[in-house]
């Protein structure tokens, strides 16, 4: 790619800008300057054309005259030649290339003419231009060396942030200072610090995961490994296979649940995605353990809102997974305009919401992370959450009114004409 000079670029267009104005000003004024000057002139003409005729009508000699002018003499058997033709009426004449005033004595017949050409009044005119000409070049010239030094100042501050990058530790993803940037300039760096922090999120993410998973994964792995030796050995009872089986499905949802979270921290939100609530919804009532879940629509068609569809399907998903596994009764799903999810079911007695990672009750058979997936997901994409218990009953109720398609329920089709109803094999997958 081609690299241009924004010093060069800034200071031929100041320059050709202040050219071009300079010689429209310049053309303008030379238009009204010679107006002016050719009535200033011809009235100078008038007034020795004057003072010529009252000497030649006293029989004196004609006073010299300067080397633009040209004079005739009519009258008394006289009749000099001149460079214009004969005239008629005295005043000002503009004729074959002269300004010409004419003055007639009525006691004694004579006249006189007093001519200045044209060629003699541009020949002054250019003269001016060539001097406003001059000028303007050295003035072109000076304001090339300030445009070029405020210019090369102005952009010091953007190299000197350019060569701290450069230098900088490719493990320091600190924001960097802004000091002394242009207000113009300032975009960049806010620009790449939002970049150095989104790569932050990214690897304090992967940082977090590896961890949990050398942690959380360690007593499943544990368990299988001892449970399929076992059986390799010979030595496992009848229970063995099951007891197996369940290592491997607690392996599996520790592993699915770290994934979750993991893509729910790094904030891995996809531009221009649309879900529809009522879709994500009759997806995950298919899944197998979910069964005693109701849904109850409220006659909403479609409720869509601007998501990526796999974050609303795992937000959803841990909402209903944690109230099927930790409550004591059927669990209902309630839709509601804004679109407003609500999710409601039975809990014994001393039961309570656990937020924190791997924090959860005694007695609870999940992994600890339902809740944190939900409400990493939640704050990453500004969603609403409340969590309440009352009466035997757990509540959670997510507010999607910010993420809210304008025709959310109307069921109108999209720009590109497609129908939200429809949810593509993309907007399919659940995480679950």
């Amino acid at each position: 790619m081609t690299s241009w000079s924004l010093t060069r670029r800034l200071t031929r267009r100041v320059l050709l800008g202040v050219a071009a104005g300079w010689l429209i000003s310049l053309a303008i004024g030379l238009f009204v300057i010679a107006h002016e000057m050719d009535e200033l002139l011809d009235q100078a003409l008038a007034e020795q054309a004057g003072m010529l005729l009252s000497v030649a009508g006293a029989d004196a000699d004609l006073p010299p005259l300067s080397g633009e002018l040209a004079v005739r003499v009519l009258g008394q058997g006289g009749h000099d030649e001149a460079p214009w033709p004969d005239l008629v009426g005295d005043g000002h004449h503009e004729i074959a290339g002269w300004h010409v005033a004419k003055a007639t004595d009525p006691a004694s017949g004579l006249s006189v003419e007093l001519g200045q050409s044209n060629a003699w009044r541009l020949h002054e005119l250019f003269e001016g231009v060539r001097a406003f000409l001059v000028l303007m070049v050295i003035l072109l010239v000076s304001l090339m060396l300030i445009v070029r030094r405020t210019a090369i100042q102005a952009l010091r501050p953007a190299r000197q942030f350019a060569a701290n990058m450069e230098t900088r530790d490719a493990a320091d993803l600190s924001p960097m200072s802004a000091e002394g940037l242009p207000s113009e300039l300032e975009p960049i760096p806010q620009a790449l610090n939002a970049y150095l922090a989104r790569i932050e999120a990214l690897l304090s993410s992967e940082r977090r995961f590896a961890s949990d998973a050398a942690h959380e994964l360690r007593t499943p792995i544990a368990s299988a490994r001892a449970q399929a030796q076992l059986l390799a050995e010979g030595k496992a009872d009848a229970d063995a296979p099951r007891r197996l089986s369940a290592a491997l499905e607690r392996l599996g949802q520790v592993v699915e649940r770290l994934l979750q979270l993991s893509r729910a921290e790094a904030d891995l939100r996809l531009a221009g995605k649309t879900a529809d609530l009522v879709g994500v919804v009759r997806l995950l009532l298919e899944e197998p353990g979910l069964g005693q879940v109701r849904f109850d629509d409220h006659d909403i068609e479609t409720a869509m809102i601007r998501m990526d569809p796999d974050l609303s399907a795992i937000l959803l998903s841990n909402l209903l997974h944690n109230a099927v596994q930790h409550g004591n009764g059927p669990v209902r799903i309630e839709l509601q305009p804004g679109p407003v999810i609500r999710v409601d079911n039975p809990v014994g007695e001393g039961a309570d919401f656990h937020f924190e990672r791997f924090e959860k009750g005694r007695q609870s058979p999940g992994t600890g992370l339902g809740l944190a997936v939900v409400r990493s997901i939640a704050a990453q994409n500004g969603l609403r959450t409340e969590f309440s218990i009352a009466d035997g009953r757990a509540r959670v109720t997510v507010n999607f009114t910010s993420l809210g398609w304008p025709a959310a329920g109307s069921g109108e089709p999209h720009a590109d004409g497609s129908d939200p109803r429809e949810i593509g094999e993309d907007q399919q997958t659940h995480g679950q």
